[in-house]
């Protein structure tokens, strides 16, 4: 078998004895006084424990093919490369008026620091700062992604009853962009309440902002603006020949519309997408399908996905960290059982790392030791997976979430590499 041509291991173990790979103790001392930065504590004298094991954390070769459970990787053509892209890299009215002029979330990454020793912390742009609604910037950033093996974008898109930011991104960068041809999209709903999370405590201390609710007549708004200003564009990215549309959490339209209801507000949507000349919608659930994995055809749902499979901070206890492999074994895992589970096909996602400390300091619950070697691993392995799937589709999280430590975009610490790596695992499906 070939070897992959990047490899990092030696150097993994070597930052390791250093903490790169250390997780911390439960009981991590309070900060007080000059232990915060821009009201992030941080941690400059926390005991760390021994780092874990290479061989028993590090995503090797043999523990991928351990985890997908077969001795040899398939790797068919055709495959879809997709990546979820946040677009909060550019002034927002709605932000500004809450943050002051000129803000972005790039302010919360300036002030992100260290919270242990060999926490491979700040990452910036390699690029510098930017405005992705600069058309001409989009048009860079088109072709980093194209170049590297990505067939489209899943854009983050807000809408809180009538109140919209960050499509700014898409509406004035990427729609303007002289090579927009050269990339699909689709759209997200971001369906969740939206917090104050630069930075916060913690998720559940952040306070909301905007909360989200759902009614039949929003529903109908958000099918409007969307005929009218992205489901006709001829880069609107298609499966099987049918618009896709995601919901981040089904669960939330359910509480407030009920099953019958949601049922209700999808055949309407999709009734409404047709009758304009647009054939058909494919409606995807992004994240929150916990508990109606069985039920998602009923409601109308065509296939399901989870955005990234390594979210820690919100599922295990905040202050400690797990090594990056330990989280690339569990996401194949999380991808058999959500085959197992759900009632319509299911597509796997392959995060790129995880570590929202800039937004919750010790709060949060990173993934250390990522690289993009064990990335290319996870990638090669989604491209497996799907290889008996009708559509064959890769979720990558994401492009570019800067204070959450997912991000194919160069930074400081990693410049290209992991694109490069993408477009090894993936980009031969497309020669």
């Amino acid at each position: 078998m070939a070897k992959p041509l990047l490899n990092r291991r030696t150097f993994i173990s070597a930052v390791g004895a250093a903490g790169l790979l250390g997780t911390l103790r439960s009981g991590l001392r309070a900060q007080t006084g000059d232990g915060t930065v821009s009201g992030v504590p941080f941690a400059r004298d926390f005991d760390v424990m021994a780092p874990p094991s290479t061989d028993a954390h590090f995503f090797s070769e043999e523990a991928m093919l351990r985890e997908v459970g077969e001795p040899t990787l398939r790797t068919p053509g055709d495959v879809e490369a997709v990546a979820y892209n946040f677009p909060s890299w550019h002034t927002s009215p709605y932000m500004e008026e809450r943050f002051g002029k000129g803000w972005t979330e790039f302010e919360t990454l300036k002030d992100a620091r260290p919270l242990f020793h060999g926490h491979l912390w700040p990452k910036f742009p390699l690029w510098g700062y930017f405005d992705e609604s600069d058309p001409a910037w989009a048009a860079r950033e088109i072709d980093a992604a194209s170049d590297h093996g990505l067939s489209a974008w899943m854009i983050d898109w807000y809408w809180h009853d009538g109140v919209q930011f960050y499509h700014e991104q898409l509406e004035r960068g990427f729609l303007r962009a002289p090579n927009r041809a050269k990339l699909k999209f689709a759209l997200m709903w971001a369906n969740h309440d939206w917090k104050n999370v630069y930075p916060a405590k913690n998720p559940d201390e952040a306070a909301v902002l905007l909360p989200q609710t759902h009614s039949l007549e929003d529903f109908r708004k958000v099918t409007r603006y969307c005929i009218d200003r992205y489901f006709g564009e001829p880069n609107y990215w298609r499966l099987n020949g049918a618009l896709v549309f995601g919901i981040f959490d089904v669960n939330k339209v359910i509480h407030y519309l009920g099953e019958d209801g949601t049922k209700r507000a999808l055949e309407e949507m999709r009734s409404a997408v047709m009758k304009a000349g647009l054939g058909e919608l494919h409606i995807q659930s992004n994240n929150g399908h916990g508990g109606i994995e069985g039920k998602l055809r009923q409601l109308g749902v065509d296939s399901a996905t989870t955005y990234h499979t390594m979210a820690w901070t919100y599922t295990r206890a905040r202050g400690m960290a797990n090594a990056y492999g330990e989280g690339a074994a569990e996401s194949i895992r999380a991808w058999k059982k959500q085959r197992s589970v759900c009632n319509v096909p299911t597509f796997p996602d392959c995060p790129v790392g995880w570590d929202d400390s800039p937004r919750f300091g010790l709060g949060s619950h990173p993934a250390v030791g990522r690289s993009p070697d064990q990335f290319e691993r996870l990638v090669r392995a989604a491209r497996h997976i799907v290889a008996d799937e009708k559509a064959r589709v890769v979720y990558i999280s994401a492009w570019n979430e800067w204070t959450e430590d997912h991000t194919l975009l160069p930074d400081t610490i990693w410049g290209y590499s992991y694109l490069e790596a993408l477009r090894r695992a993936i980009g031969s499906s497309h020669e």
